[in-house]
Order: structure tokens, then sequence, then C-alpha cells
């Protein structure tokens, strides 16, 4: 008995896991894709609470009805982790539809106030018999659920990384390839709960089991790059103070107006800004100007960082691709990484800054000019 209690445990150890997780993206841990994050983050409290569920049945502890409010949200499990998805893959869509997804929930939830609720504080309460297909569908319909919303997270995952390799050369930052590992994490979970149900030698480790999939849904989560690292406007250099005043005691006018002509044809008539993995590094490397000199020029010559450049580039390329007739099968999200951009964020946020409209209002203005 101690065996299977010591076991029982790492439930709880998966319940504080997936808590810390869930609170850190609900609370706005990641900057970059907020709608996912707080989806994601809704995904693994529910998660938790079903953990916290299988910790107290296991130990016997708590009231029917504790184990009953943890196990209420189950329904909402799969479609939270389905709007996390296609947010993250389309994040300027609105999803008005998302209701729809929860009203198998609100249906069961009504249910559970009506007639089980009730039962759970009365158990003298005569209940009228339910028709077979009822407690069928109560019984299995989680299971078919968790099923389906799985098969098409993955499928939207596996378009997404398609349609980026279409229209993008440098895909890294873009593809989500972290989000597959955590979609693999999830049908780990799923995997081990059909075989607890079918094979009763599994039962007894579903506990350890359950941790290593949380461990792995963890760690799918913190390797994706957005949750921890935000793009800004001009990231910070070491000594940046002494470094340009060493370059304007060096370059005179003169120079940093013939510097700034060659860094403003080099990226235009070449189209660096193309580039999603464009850095000051790179584009000194294009340049032949080193790193101090050329942020001295854009921030002196031209009076914009290097970021703020190279992301004004960028919009001016994606009002061209926004309005053109060979670019009208990509969706916005589409017409941002083939103008360079890889944070969907910067995108809207330049896009909106330099043109005073969002990319919708920006088409839906010039069509009327049309």
């Amino acid at each position: 008995m101690s065996e299977i209690n010591s076991l029982v445990a790492f439930h709880a150890f998966s319940s504080g896991a997936l808590l810390l997780l869930g609170s850190l993206l609900l609370v706005g841990f990641d900057k970059v894709n907020i709608k996912a994050s707080r989806w994601l983050g809704a995904f693994y409290l529910i998660l938790a609470c079903s953990f916290i569920q299988l910790f107290l049945e296991g130990f016997q502890i708590g009231n029917n009805f504790l184990i009953h409010l943890l196990e209420l949200p189950r329904w909402t499990l799969l479609p939270c982790l389905y709007m996390a998805v296609t947010y993250y893959v389309s994040p300027f869509s609105a999803k008005k539809e998302w209701i729809l997804h929860f009203v198998p929930f609100l249906l069961f939830l009504l249910f559970s106030l009506v007639y089980l609720i009730p039962s759970i504080f009365n158990e003298q309460t005569r209940l009228p018999v339910l028709p077979v297909w009822i407690i069928f569908v109560i019984r299995y319909f989680f299971y078919v659920q968790i099923v389906f919303y799985w098969l098409v997270c993955y499928a939207l995952l596996r378009d997404h990384q398609r349609n980026v390799r279409m229209i993008a050369s440098f895909t890294e930052k873009i593809d989500l390839e972290w989000l597959k590992y955590l979609l693999i994490s999830v049908l780990f979970l799923i995997l081990i709960r059909v075989l607890s149900i079918i094979e009763v030698a599994v039962t007894d480790y579903t506990a350890i089991l359950y941790f290593l999939g949380t461990i792995l849904l963890a760690y799918a989560t913190l390797t994706q790059k957005t949750v921890y690292t935000i793009q800004t406007d001009q990231p910070p250099e070491k000594e940046e103070t002494t470094a340009k005043k060493t370059v304007s005691e060096r370059l005179t006018a003169e120079q940093v107006k013939e510097l700034k002509c060659i860094v403003m044809r080099k990226t235009t008539d070449e189209k660096l800004y193309l580039d999603p993995g464009l850095t000051l590094l790179a584009l000194s490397d294009k340049t032949g100007i080193s790193t101090h000199e050329l942020s001295y020029i854009l921030n002196n010559g031209i009076g914009k960082s290097f970021y703020r450049y190279i992301n004004e580039l960028r919009t001016e390329e994606a009002k061209i691709l926004l309005l053109s007739a060979d670019t009208k099968h990509l969706d916005i999200l589409g017409v941002a990484i083939r103008a360079g951009f890889t944070s969907k964020t910067t995108f809207y946020t330049t896009f909106k800054k330099v043109t005073n409209l969002t990319p919708k209002e920006y088409i839906k203005a010039n069509s009327a000019i049309d």
C-alpha cells in the first residue's frame, strides 16, 4: 500500500508543475502572442485539476463534491488547446466562433447542476433513470473529444509548417517546431490514459508516466523562443555611449553621409531586409562596415535604430504584398513572413505605427480607392 501511495504522489508533482506553468502563461509571461499563451495557460491549469483529482482519489481524501468540481472543467481541456494552436498559427484571425467549442462543457455543467450535484449533497434524492445513450455519451464523449481535437490541432500545425516552407527560406523561428513536440507530449499523455484503462499492469505506474509527460510538456513550452525572447525596438549594447563617442570622433559628416548611402543602397537594392534572420552583425558583414560604425550611421545618419529601419522597410514591402494579385492566396500572417517579419506582434505594431492602419484596414482603404 505504501508503494502505491508513493507513486500516487507523483500526481502532486505533475499538478504543481502545470499550475506554475499555466500561471506564468496566463499572467502574460509570453508577451509576443498573448492570446495564444493564455489559452495554453488555461489548458495547463485545467490539466492540473485532473492530476489534483487523481491525487485526492489515490489517497482517498476529499469529499465527492470537491472531486466533482475538479472533474467539471475536463471537457474544456482540449478545446483550450485547440484555441491556443489556432492563435499560434494564425494570430491575426478573429475566433468569433470560439464559444461553440465549449457548448458540450456548458451542457455538461447544466446537467451537473440539475442532476449530479443534488445527488451528491442528498444521497436519498430519487433521480429519474437516464436513457442508455445519454449515459454512453457522458461516459465516452471526453475520450472521443481528445482524439478529435488532437488530430485537428496536428492538422493545423502541419498546414502552417507546409505554408511557411512555401513562402520563406528561413523558417527556424516561424515554423512552430516546438508546438509539434508539445502535441507529441499531449499524445503521450493520451496514450498513457488509454493504456491505464485497457492494461491493468500499467495502472500502478501511470503517475510516474504522467509526470514524465508533464516534464515533456514543460520542456516543449519553455523552449519556444517567444516565451522568453521579446523583440525590442533596439536591444541594449554594452558600452553603447562610449562606442558612439569614439565613432563620432572618427567619422566626419561627409563620411557619415557617404556610408549612409552605401547602407541604404545595399539594404534596399539587395532587399536584405527580407531575410528574417538579418541582424546588425549580418548587415555589417554585408556592407563591410563595423557594427559600431553601422549603428552610429543608422542612428545619426538615417535617424533610426537598426530594428526600426529594417522593420519599416519590411512594412513597405508588406504594403506592396497586401495589394498584389500574386499574393491574394496568402493570409496576413503569410504576408508578414514573406516581408521578412518573424515576430507577429512586431509586424502588427510596426505596420500600425507607419500607416496608422491595421493591415486589414489598409487593404480595405486601398480597395475603396481602386
